[in-house]
């Protein structure tokens, strides 16, 4: 099966009919698989089909996008799985493929083409990170969710909000942009600096309401994947908590008075009324 097959049936996903039609589509695709061939390289095809869409759609327009994969998540296709992982309920290898494709350097100082297409990514990532757990109890719930991409959220706020830092939490010595109170670093690029906050804005846009109950909870992550940047490298975070949530809202809060650009501007005013109604 192609990657065309893929791209043609997300062509047209403007109302719930069509979406329906496109997981029936992904569902007989898979029943044409063998059983017990390895799907791997058949997955990459279609995620980077998703992938590629959500690039090149406008945040707000994204809803269809989004509704198949929850509704794909609803569909278990017998005996048609990537390890344990099940088609199509688990989404098989799409944490993998999105983050081949996410952008981790929010400050990087992409041309605008590609920084658009960036944010487009964040945005889908973020709302379908809030659509899929929505009805997760973050306390009881210590199983992988298929479509929870918070971890990815956690690692784009931390850049932009403690200090600039690879995907281990490492610091990488490049000139920052915002100060440890969310202050524009003086001399720095305000424009890239936008971009950034923006990135983060659609996290908190997207997925909020998770991101905010992770926080109350103290999720915490393995090894060092939710360490703090270098603005705060002595705390002893390893994931969400109600002390991080307070420098991101606090930066977001300072951001109103620095950011530039209309869409920066309309986004950061959002997360902060939106976050003074979480608390």
């Amino acid at each position: 099966m192609s990657y065309s097959a893929f791209q043609e049936s997300l062509q047209d996903l403007t109302s719930p009919g069509a979406v329906t039609a496109a997981v029936q589509k992904w569902v007989q695709m898979a029943q044409q698989q063998q059983p017990g061939d390895d799907l791997g390289d058949w997955m990459w095809l279609a995620w980077n089909a998703v992938i590629s869409a959500a690039e090149n759609t406008p945040v707000e327009q994204q809803d269809g996008l989004l509704l198949l994969l929850v509704e794909l998540r609803k569909q278990e296709v017998p005996n048609r799985s990537v390890g344990d992982q099940k088609l199509w309920k688990d989404l098989p290898n799409l944490g993998m493929v999105a983050r081949d494709a996410y952008n981790f350097g929010a400050f990087s100082p992409d041309s605008p083409e590609e920084g658009a297409k960036n944010d487009r990514l964040v945005g889908f990532l973020a709302r379908l990170t809030g659509a899929v757990a929505r009805d997760i109890d973050v306390e009881t719930n210590k199983a992988k969710v298929s479509g929870d991409f918070a971890l990815f959220g956690l690692w784009t706020l931390r850049e932009v909000f403690e200090g600039i830092v690879d995907e281990q939490g490492r610091a990488l010595g490049e000139k920052e942009f915002i100060t440890a109170d969310g202050e524009l670093v003086q001399g720095a690029d305000a424009q890239i600096a936008s971009h950034a906050v923006n990135q983060a804005s659609l996290w908190i846009l997207g997925a909020g309401d998770y991101l905010w109950k992770l926080s109350k909870a103290n999720t915490e992550f393995e090894q060092n994947l939710g360490i703090p940047g270098p603005h705060f490298k002595n705390r002893g975070w390893r994931g969400f908590n109600k002390e991080r949530w307070a420098v991101w809202k606090r930066g977001f809060e300072k951001a109103q008075e620095w950011v530039v650009g209309e869409e920066a501007k309309k986004r950061v005013s959002d997360v902060v009324e939106k976050l003074a109604k979480l608390e």
